[in-house]
């Protein structure tokens, strides 16, 4: 476990947004981390979806994998979960943290430029065929976020 970690667990099923959302990006913003990604990917470019897939995983049948798309069509730009209710109403998850949907729309207008951007289900979103989903390195990260958050 990295240091940083060490002297703070997170309850995974109980800990609020804020908490979760510090806790998962600081685990997942180092080499240890972003070396179970594939070659070339990062969590904001490419690995989002593996780690989208992972977080669903680790949090449960009441967390939702969602979309953020250009309000000019139905293309992918980035995948987050939206947090299960007990989480706090309203949050969403991504390797930068927990973010309220008005504060995530922002960031994916004025920082990563996407037009119009709109929360969908993932389910309704066309994915880059350069986006990898692997069910198995989305396992991976969940089990190693599980052990660098919170032995549950």
């Amino acid at each position: 476990m990295s240091a940083a970690l060490a002297h703070r667990r997170v309850d995974l099923v109980r800990a609020d947004a804020v908490v979760l959302g510090r806790a998962v990006r600081r685990a997942l913003w180092t080499d240890e981390a972003l070396a179970l990604l594939p070659v070339g990917c990062g969590w904001n470019d490419g690995g989002c979806l593996l780690l989208a897939d992972a977080l669903c995983v680790l949090l449960g049948g009441d967390a939702r994998l969602i979309a953020v798309v250009s309000g000019v069509d139905r293309v992918a730009q980035h995948y987050v979960v939206r947090l299960p209710p007990r989480h706090g109403p309203g949050w969403y998850l991504d390797a930068d943290g927990a973010a309220l949907y008005a504060t995530l729309l922002r960031r994916w207008s004025e920082v990563e430029r996407v037009r119009l951007p709109r929360l969908v289900p993932a389910a309704n979103a066309v994915r880059h065929l350069d986006v990898p989903r692997d069910p198995q390195v989305s396992e991976r990260i969940a089990r190693w976020l599980r052990k660098q958050v919170k032995s549950v």
